[in-house]
């Protein structure tokens, strides 16, 4: 059965409703994955996506957990830089991330709403 995790959060922005992105301020946005009690071998990578359309993945996948006993890393940190979010300038947008593991399909959490400016 499907998981859907806690959705992502923003260094230095809100925790809470839709963020603002302005990319004339904005370089790199420092992306944290909450903790959670991943499965072994998980990778996570971010996706962003608009509406009803498939979302893009963005970005390699980082590992989620450590050792062949897999327990789960703490404070995982993703990158997203301003030319990831441009095709999305004037647009409501959903920040995901999608678990992956060895051998089956992967689960996603809820979105972090995103209304990119220039």
């Amino acid at each position: 059965m499907a998981k859907t995790y806690a959705k992502p959060m923003l260094k230095d922005f809100p925790a809470t409703g839709e963020v603002t992105i302005s990319l004339a301020k904005t370089k790199t946005l420092t992306v944290k994955i909450p903790d959670a009690a991943f499965d072994p071998y998980s990778n996570a990578r971010l996706t962003l996506g608009v509406g009803s359309t498939p979302p893009t993945p963005v970005g390699g996948f980082t590992p989620l957990t450590d050792g062949e006993e897999g327990t789960p890393r703490k404070d995982v940190t993703m990158t997203l830089t301003n030319s990831d979010l441009a095709a999305y300038v004037g647009q409501l947008v959903e920040l995901r991330y999608e678990v992956s593991y060895e051998s089956w399909d992967p689960d996603i959490s809820e979105p972090l709403m995103l209304r990119i400016k220039a």
